[in-house]
């Protein structure tokens, strides 16, 4: 999907385009609460809310700033989980340490000692 880069207020507007009526005594209150709400989201949340499949109007039949505050907030946290995800995956990895020989002989040496021990049928802790 494209970025539209929508403010609160347009966003709001789109959304309420889509609903015959606003369930409130005073509309343009409703309106702004729904204003004041959307702009403690992310701009792709937004950019979900507006659309007709995917947003608010798809999920929320009668317009009720609760159940768009709900829906919102779902789509807030799957929004900063994927971004931590992209994040860690992005992330810069620790390189790969250097061979160290004299370690890996030591290694070696200790595994051929233990071999031994066993195949004389003394293990390591009777010795």
């Amino acid at each position: 999907m494209t970025s539209i880069n929508l403010s609160a207020a347009e966003a709001a507007r789109k959304i309420l385009g889509f609903y015959d009526t606003i369930p409130a005594m005073d509309p343009k209150a409703f309106a702004a609460g729904l204003v004041e709400i959307l702009s403690n989201y992310p701009q792709a949340v937004l950019e979900r809310a507006v659309s007709p499949s995917r947003g608010l109007a798809g999920a929320v039949s009668y317009p009720n700033l609760a159940k768009f505050k709900e829906h919102l907030d779902a789509w807030r946290d799957e929004y900063y989980l994927d971004q931590d995800r992209i994040e860690r995956a992005n992330r810069k990895r620790l390189p790969e340490p250097e061979p160290d020989p004299e370690m890996e002989a030591r290694i070696a040496k200790g595994l051929r000692e233990l071999a031994d021990q066993l195949r004389r049928g003394i293990g390591p802790s009777t010795v």
